[in-house]
């Protein structure tokens, strides 16, 4: 059964509609949403503005969420997002997770993009890929 429901964003369209339906999932089986926000060590963007928006992505996750009942645990974690997406399931006790098949990077439209490709290689636990 799923009870921790992770919903990694990077704040893009595609991820809000991962989010979305996260949101509506979560509240269909009483799930809790880890909503997970990765801070890119390897960008060259100042911290405080990674952390500023990374801190307004799970705000408006969580205020979406508490809207239909649903508890949202936020986690903003500084990392390499293809290597650490694992270990942050893991961490965070996530029995599923729901992910768009796509992210920020627009060229890597109309193909699954690497972070979504290395959750489907390397993920033991349920993952529910949203695709428009």
């Amino acid at each position: 059964m799923i009870k921790n429901l992770m919903i990694p964003s990077d704040g893009s369209k595609y991820s809000q509609k991962a989010v979305e339906f996260g949101i509506e999932l979560a509240y269909k089986i009483n799930a809790y949403i880890i909503a997970i926000y990765i801070l890119d060590e390897n960008k060259s963007d100042s911290y405080d503005s990674l952390e500023d928006e990374g801190n307004k992505i799970l705000a408006n996750i969580t205020k979406k969420a508490n809207k239909k009942g649903v508890k949202v645990l936020e986690h903003l974690i500084t990392g390499n997002p293809l290597r650490d997406m694992k270990i942050i399931a893991i961490r965070t006790n996530a029995d599923g997770i729901i992910v768009h098949i796509h992210g920020k990077d627009e060229s890597e439209k109309g193909t699954i993009g690497s972070v979504a490709n290395r959750i489907i290689k390397t993920f033991e636990i349920p993952i529910i890929l949203i695709k428009d």
